[in-house]
């Protein structure tokens, strides 16, 4: 760990680069910190982080390297202890002055033996909120962002952060909703603010990954990615892995939009190794098939092929349908382009079976529009 941090000082790697190592070795020291580590997770991270660092090098230096990846893979050939020694403490852990104010001592101890009084502003903050919840639930957003804004007030002279942090959160979904992104973007960082005063990384975590998906859309792609990763951090932190692959995917589609790559596979790999440990196997077609889509993109046929082969067996054994009829039209592509045209037929008629079960229009069209065009029939 000091090794990587030593050398990504040594090589002077821009904000981007070190924003996105730091996030893997956070993640490797969280895991190390476990009484019982995933050394598969430990080496995906570390793995990912090394591809980065060498990434970095050979565009900087204009010549291929894989000194980081070729050290890191040695180092898994030896015997490796991947928990951490509990004499060198965890380095994600703030000094004591950055923690945020912690209660009185005795304070939490006398909560815990005396039972709580109803504190009845409280209480009734709390019926209003879910009132209002409710008005927000059945689109009723004029009149729930009034009461919002007058609840808003209620909480913060109570001090109640955790209304207040829910308020914002609520805010933020109804300017979503209605396409006012300055105003959500507003709402969720208020949010994330109160609910690191809090300690709340769960929320935390939403908050960040919301704002991400709002830049990523309008393809502000840095500002995406550092929020993106922040989710990443503080998912890591809750062991929210399901989460993380989510966002390692979303991660892995921003690299792709930008065509690097490389990038885009390793995020979506160390996204599979995740789903290995929580077994989502919906969450690791959407990977496999991203994964071959980035070989179909790179004229890498044979290698997209066995990914969307992949995909496809989880995608019968979840019953995803949509993902299925995906990953058939995009091998029917592959086979189309290289003049395998009665195998191309068979692979659309397939996705276009599953379409029509979905009553996917869209996806319908597209694939009719390509049998036709191949003068096939269906």
């Amino acid at each position: 760990m000091e090794d990587f941090k030593k050398t990504l000082a040594a090589i002077d790697a821009s904000k981007e680069i070190n924003e996105e190592v730091k996030t893997y070795l956070k993640l490797v020291e969280t895991q190390a910190h476990k009484d019982k580590p995933s050394s598969k997770l430990i080496k995906a991270n570390l793995t990912n982080a090394a591809g980065i660092l060498d990434e970095y090098i050979t565009e900087t230096l204009n010549k291929p390297s894989r000194v980081v990846t070729d050290w890191v893979k040695a180092l898994f050939l030896q015997k490796v202890d991947y928990k951490a020694d509990k004499n060198i403490p965890e380095t994600a852990v703030p000094e004591p002055k950055e923690i945020p104010a912690i209660p009185v001592q005795g304070q939490a101890e006398v909560a815990e033996e005396q039972p709580v009084k109803p504190d009845p502003a409280n209480e009734k903050l709390e019926r209003n909120y879910q009132k209002t919840e409710k008005l927000t639930d059945s689109g009723k957003f004029r009149q729930a962002l009034v009461n919002y804004d007058k609840l808003l007030l209620r909480a913060k002279k109570v001090g109640n952060k955790d209304i207040e942090t829910r308020i914002y959160l609520d805010k933020a979904y109804v300017y979503d909703i209605r396409k006012d992104y300055p105003a959500a973007l507003d709402n969720y960082h208020r949010a994330a603010k109160v609910s690191a005063e809090t300690g709340n990384q769960k929320t935390q975590a939403i908050c960040h990954y919301n704002m991400a998906s709002i830049y990523d859309e309008f393809g502000k792609t840095d500002l995406a990615l550092n929020h993106y990763y922040a989710a990443l951090s503080l998912d890591g932190q809750t062991e929210n892995m399901k989460a993380q692959t989510h966002t390692l995917n979303d991660v892995g589609n921003v690299f792709t939009s930008m065509r690097k790559y490389r990038q885009a596979v390793d995020h979506y790999q160390v996204g599979v190794s995740l789903t290995k440990e929580t077994n989502d196997l919906k969450g690791r077609s959407f990977l496999l098939s991203n994964i071959g889509s980035v070989f179909k993109d790179t004229g890498k046929d044979d290698r997209a092929l066995k990914f969307y082969k992949k995909s496809i067996e989880y995608d019968i054994k979840t019953g995803n349908l949509e993902g299925y009829a995906i990953n058939y039209e995009h091998s029917g592509d592959i086979m189309s382009r290289n003049s395998r045209i009665k195998k191309a037929q068979s692979l659309y008629k397939k996705s276009l079976s599953a379409s029509q079960k979905l009553d996917d229009r869209e996806l319908s069209a597209r694939v009719l529009e390509k049998l036709n065009r191949n003068n096939l029939s269906y």
